[in-house]
């Protein structure tokens, strides 16, 4: 009888351990895939504060614009601003136009005079601000934007094409 209970004991070890090697590339793969969205939640949550605080010192403070933009980059490490990275300040005023203020661009700073990707409210002083239109700016009233992009490589699923474009604005 000993000899039969360890012949069935080897067969179930045997059998966990086949099991095992079925179910562990999965179990990996999809820590992996909770890893990368967690980076991913990460780089978007760290953009949206750099807007944000770059758009209150440019409302705030007398700093220049690209001295702003260059603290802001400082603070998003470990992002790699430098190569994944564009952040634009511009200043908006609204004006009068027939019975409607719109929002007027003043002027724009660019990060290290780079221009990819676009501004997504325009860029040359006198356009139409666009994707503004919901502040509802008073005549004469200036607000800051401040937007920052970055583009977010997947660790581990990049060669799928799974690399994608971070985006956030603030105004103050």
């Amino acid at each position: 009888m000993g000899a039969q209970t360890n012949k069935t004991l080897l067969g179930i070890k045997g059998a966990a351990f086949v099991e095992l090697a079925i179910v562990l590339p999965l179990l990996l793969l999809l820590a992996l895939g909770v890893f990368d969205f967690a980076r991913a939640i990460h780089a978007k949550n760290m953009i949206t504060n750099m807007s944000r605080e770059g758009a209150n010192l440019a409302s705030r403070t007398t700093l220049s614009k690209t001295d702003i933009m260059n603290a802001i980059a400082y603070t998003a490490q470990p992002l790699n601003m430098n190569t994944n990275g564009m952040i634009y300040v511009t200043e908006v005023t609204g004006t009068a136009v027939n019975s409607t203020t719109t929002p007027i661009i003043q002027s724009q700073s660019r990060w290290q005079n780079r221009s990819t990707p676009a501004s997504r409210i325009g860029a040359n002083p006198g356009d139409t601000a666009q994707n503004l239109s919901a502040l509802n700016l008073t005549d004469g009233e200036t607000v800051y934007t401040v937007e920052v992009f970055y583009r977010y490589r997947s660790v581990f699923y990049s060669y799928l094409g799974l690399d994608k474009q971070l985006y956030s604005m603030s105004v103050f």
